[in-house]
C-alpha cells in the first residue's frame, strides 16, 4: 500500500470499494454524493477511481454525514454501527483524558509510537490532528477506537 507523508495511507482498495458501495446505496452521482457529504467532487472521484484516501478532515466529514465509523468508511471493518458523541469532546481533550486515566506521560506513550513526543504538544495546541497511521497507533495503545479517540463517539471500542 502506498504511503503519504507522515505515514498516512494514501491508496486503499478497501476504501475505494466501500466508497463506491456507499454511493451506489445512495443511488446518486458522484457529484451529488460529494455535495451530500460536504466534500469536493474531486475527493470522491479520486477515492472511487484510484482508491486515494483523502485528508482526515474530509474523511470525518464523509463519516459524520453518513453517521458511520471511520474504520467502516475505510473498509477496515464491516461494522457500520455508530453512535455519535453527545459530549462534543475533541481529540485534544480525549488524549489528555486517556493519558491521565492510564497515568502516563506523553514521553512514555511516544516511546512506543512511530513519532516523537513533540507531536503531542503540537496536537495539544489544537492546530493539527494526527495522521491515520498515528491515530491507529494511539488508539491501539489505549485500546479504544479511532472514533473514540477523535471524540466522534463515546463508545470506546
Amino acid at each position: 500500500m502506498a504511503k503519504m507523508a507522515e505515514g498516512q495511507e494514501r491508496l486503499s482498495p478497501e476504501f475505494q470499494k466501500r466508497l463506491a458501495e456507499l454511493i451506489e446505496e445512495k443511488g446518486c452521482s458522484k457529484r451529488e454524493f460529494a455535495q451530500q457529504v460536504g466534500v469536493s467532487k474531486d475527493v470522491i472521484i479520486r477515492g472511487t477511481m484510484y482508491g486515494i484516501v483523502p485528508s482526515l478532515q474530509s474523511l470525518i466529514k464523509i463519516a459524520d454525514s453518513l453517521n458511520l465509523p471511520l474504520e467502516y468508511l475505510l473498509g477496515k471493518s464491516d461494522d457500520a454501527h455508530f453512535y455519535k458523541s453527545e459530549t462534543g469532546v475533541t481529540f485534544h481533550t480525549r488524549i489528555v483524558e486517556l493519558a491521565n486515566e492510564k497515568g502516563v506521560k506523553y514521553s512514555e506513550i511516544a516511546h512506543k509510537m512511530p513519532f516523537p513526543n513533540s507531536y503531542f504538544y503540537d496536537w495539544q495546541r489544537e492546530k493539527t490532528l494526527p495522521s491515520l497511521e498515528y491515530l491507529r497507533a494511539i488508539a491501539e495503545y489505549f485500546k479504544v477506537s479511532i472514533d473514540y479517540l477523535l471524540g466522534r463517539t463515546d463508545e470506546r471500542d
